[in-house]
C-alpha cells in the first residue's frame, strides 16, 4: 500500500513537465530522493538534467523544494526526508532578476 503525494510545478519545471500539478502514488515510506527518482521516470531525462548537476549528481542548489512550507534544505534529513502521505511538494526553479 502506498501514499499518495501532490506535486506541484512552477515556472520552468511547469513547462518541462507539461503539468501545473499531478499526483504521484509511492510504495512504502518514500523519501524526497525516492519522489524526484520517480519524477524523472514519468517525465525524462530532461527533467532529470534540469535537477541534477552532470558533472557532480547532485541536486542544483538552485532549485527550491518545499514540503508543504517547509524547504527541503532547512529539514533535518535533507533529501532523505520520508514524505508524509497526503504531502504537497513544491519544486520551485531559481527565480531570475534583473
Amino acid at each position: 500500500m502506498g501514499l499518495r503525494v501532490k506535486v506541484q510545478y512552477f515556472a520552468a519545471v511547469r513547462e518541462l513537465v507539461g503539468l501545473r500539478e499531478e499526483a504521484i502514488e509511492l510504495p512504502g515510506q518514500p523519501t524526497v530522493t525516492v519522489l524526484l527518482d520517480e519524477l524523472v521516470k514519468r517525465h525524462g531525462e530532461g527533467l532529470g538534467n534540469y535537477f541534477y548537476d552532470s558533472k557532480t549528481g547532485k541536486l542544483r542548489s538552485s532549485i527550491q523544494l518545499l514540503i508543504g512550507d517547509v524547504p527541503v534544505s532547512a529539514a533535518k534529513d535533507g533529501l532523505s526526508t520520508v514524505l508524509p502521505d497526503g504531502a504537497v511538494f513544491a519544486i520551485i526553479p531559481p527565480v531570475g532578476g534583473g
